[in-house]
C-alpha cells in the first residue's frame, strides 16, 4: 500500500512539470557563434556545456557600443551595441525545489536566443521542471525540434 501512495505522489510531482517551445526561425549552421552571459552558475552553465558540446563558439563579451549620428538643423544621434557573434542568448532561472528525479534542482526558466544580425528572436524555451529536462528541450529547439 505504502507503494501505491509513493508511485502515485511522484507521478503528481511529475505532472507538475511544464514546458513551451517556441521556435519562430531556424538557426543558421554555418555560424554558430553565440553571446553568452558570464558565470557557470545552475541552468546558465548547463546550457553553456551543451552549446560548447555541440560546437558551438561562445563569446562573453558582446562588442563595443556605439553612438553616432549628425549634428545640424535637424540633429540625430543614435546609440547602438555591437556583436562579434551570429546570435547572443538570455537566460534566467529560479530553483525552488528538488527533482526525485537524479536529485537534480527542480527550477522555473526562461530561454531565448536572439539574432544579432536581424534583431529578431530565434527561439524561446520556458516552463518549470527539472533541470536537465530544460536543457534537453533546449539542445532539441537548437536543432529545430519543438515539443
Amino acid at each position: 500500500m505504502k507503494k501505491a501512495a509513493l508511485t502515485v505522489a511522484l507521478i503528481a510531482l511529475a505532472g507538475c512539470a511544464s514546458r513551451n517551445v517556441q521556435i519562430y526561425s531556424q538557426i543558421d549552421t554555418s555560424s554558430k557563434t553565440i553571446t553568452v552571459p558570464a558565470g557557470a552558475e545552475g541552468l546558465k552553465g548547463k546550457l553553456k556545456q551543451a552549446l560548447a558540446q555541440d560546437g558551438w563558439k561562445l563569446v562573453v563579451y558582446a562588442g563595443p557600443s556605439v553612438t553616432k549620428g549628425t549634428v545640424g538643423a535637424a540633429t540625430k544621434i543614435a546609440q547602438y551595441d555591437t556583436f562579434n557573434t551570429r546570435y547572443q542568448l538570455t537566460v534566467s532561472s529560479n530553483q525552488f525545489d528538488w527533482c526525485f528525479k537524479g536529485l537534480t534542482p527542480d527550477i522555473v526558466y526562461d530561454i531565448s536566443v536572439i539574432d544579432t544580425k536581424s534583431g529578431s528572436e530565434v527561439l524561446t524555451v520556458s516552463g518549470k521542471g527539472c533541470e536537465p529536462d530544460a536543457v534537453e528541450a533546449f539542445v532539441s529547439a537548437l536543432h529545430g525540434k519543438g515539443d
